[in-house]
């Protein structure tokens, strides 16, 4: 671990706590703030879909822009542009629409951080060791983990005690605060940034033309990967995001303080996941992979049973905590292997264009989902146990044939595929000959 703390990785680390809490905080208010206006699962749905379109849009310039641009200014940037969008929500409220004013700030937050998750992505092989990528990503994830742990909390206790402007407020503050580290400590090698002599339109097309073209002629097991994640994310994933706070505010009829509680327990789990796979990084199999996908779906079983058995508020509170707690911590460590397997698979010159194409890949069927099942909570509010139960069927399936697609995938892969990520030392090699990992975005 002692090579990991290097002063750049640790400044971004710590700009990155900022910056993380500001996010976290903001992405849980502002739809449960609209839930709370309209009593809409649909609209809430439609809200959080329509926030997911720029992301998933400018997700590939993100990563064009994190190969291209200096990682260090692309961060600042975004940051104030984040402090100052929470400026102008509390300048412009009781001016105009505030579901509306929350629509474009959430639009805002997703689009920058279309540009930011890339970047930091994309920074990490530069500020670490070869050998220490895997542990570096893990800590990057339970720096994220920790700080959506701790955001949701507070901003739940804000939000439910103050209303929605002291969460803006408090956020706002921490991009600030991220902004100025690292403007101030946060150092990236100038030799992360690949040069191009041609416009920056063509750059774009053709630096995503290439990172399809190695997903698709180098590593086909990755693309194959990232349409069945695709499938995880329109079911399993779009299930909780909007049914959590459906759950707990109005089938539980609990305050919204308890909907940053579940999302601390998600976080608690994204965080135990991180450690996890930190821990283990050495023992994690590829063709073990996929059962993280399968214990994901099981844990949305009991989520069906609190839907269809009439018990007490806090007892199904409970219940509902412990499935979103497991579910998140079989998904971090799913994630986590997925990021570092394409970072070690990955030349140097594509790591962020590849992880961005991904990431939008993946998660351009989200939007999709969040639709769906912001109607089907809706139409199906007096029976949703059918609605828990195919969700968990459908990321099961998917799960199993993800084994498949991986046997097979690995099978097809050219053999001196290790050969480029891990001749730097003995265990590098050892990682990624063994412990080949595959996509999630």
């Amino acid at each position: 671990m002692k090579t990991l703390l290097n002063p750049s990785f640790v400044s971004v680390i710590f700009a990155q706590v900022a910056s993380l809490f500001g996010d976290a905080v903001l992405r849980f208010a502002l739809p449960l703030y609209v839930l709370n206006l309209t009593g809409s699962a649909a609209l809430m749905g439609a809200v959080a879909a329509a926030a997911w379109i720029p992301y998933i849009v400018l997700t590939p310039i993100g990563g064009v822009a994190a190969d291209r641009v200096n990682k260090r200014r692309i961060m600042a940037v975004l940051d104030t542009l984040l402090a100052v969008t929470c400026a102008a929500y509390l300048a412009l409220d009781g001016v105009i629409d505030l579901i509306g004013l929350s629509i474009c700030a959430l639009i805002i937050l997703y689009a920058a951080q279309s540009v930011y998750q890339p970047t930091v992505q994309a920074a990490v092989p530069f500020i670490v060791p070869r050998d220490g990528i895997v542990r570096a990503t893990a800590i990057v994830s339970q720096i994220s983990a920790l700080s959506g742990l701790v955001g949701p909390v507070l901003g739940g206790l804000l939000f439910g005690l103050f209303g929605i402007e002291p969460v803006v407020l408090v956020s706002g503050v921490a991009f600030a605060a991220s902004a100025v580290l690292i403007v101030v400590f946060v150092r990236i090698p100038r030799d992360a940034i690949e040069r191009s002599n041609v416009g920056v339109v063509r750059t774009v097309v053709n630096d995503i033309a290439e990172s399809f073209a190695f997903l698709r002629h180098d590593r086909p097991v990755i693309l194959k990967l990232i349409f069945l994640v695709a499938g995880i994310n329109v079911s399993l994933t779009a299930f909780i995001l909007i049914g959590a706070p459906v759950i707990v505010t109005q089938i539980l009829g609990l305050p919204n303080q308890y909907m940053g509680f579940a999302e601390g327990a998600m976080a608690l789990g994204g965080l135990a996941g991180g450690i996890s796979v930190g821990v283990f990084a050495r023992r994690l199999k590829l063709d073990r992979a996929p059962l993280f996908l399968l214990v994901a779906a099981v844990a949305l079983l009991p989520i069906a049973v609190i839907l269809g058995v009439s018990m007490d508020a806090f007892v199904a509170y409970g219940v509902l905590l412990a499935s979103l707690f497991v579910a998140m911590a079989c998904a971090t460590m799913f994630s986590i292997q997925s990021i570092s397997f394409v970072q070690l698979e990955t030349p140097g010159h594509l790591v962020g264009k590849v992880i961005a194409l991904i990431m939008s890949l993946a998660n351009c069927a989200q939007p999709v989902g969040q639709l769906i099942y912001g109607g089907l909570f809706d139409a199906l509010r007096g029976n949703l146990v059918p609605v828990a139960l195919g969700t968990a069927l459908i990321a099961f399936v998917i799960g199993a044939i993800t084994f498949r697609v991986l046997k097979r995938g690995l099978a097809e892969l050219p053999a001196d595929a290790t050969g480029s990520v891990g001749d730097d030392d003995e265990n590098a090699s050892e990682d990624v000959t063994e412990e080949r990992l595959p996509v999630n975005a």
